[in-house]
């Protein structure tokens, strides 16, 4: 697991870029994202522990999308 911690309304861009694209595994990606997001207040710095294949294939990508720096590795 990947521990990612973003402002709250950086997540719903992230999830809202996922969903634009269309794609099916990104809008799954985004649906278990919005799942875990619900459960903090609209105004909190979340931190969400996401799996390999949602960091790898959905996190990065959104934050490249978004314009948003990749953490150093």
């Amino acid at each position: 697991m990947n521990a990612v911690e973003l402002p709250f309304e950086t997540w719903r861009a992230v999830i809202d870029a996922l969903r634009a694209k269309g794609l099916p595994y990104m809008r799954e990606h985004a649906d278990q994202l919005e799942q875990k997001l619900d459960q903090h207040p609209p105004d909190a710095v979340v931190t969400l522990s996401l799996t390999d294949d949602v960091y790898l294939r959905s996190y990065n990508w959104a934050r490249v999308e978004l314009g948003i720096p990749l953490p150093p590795a």
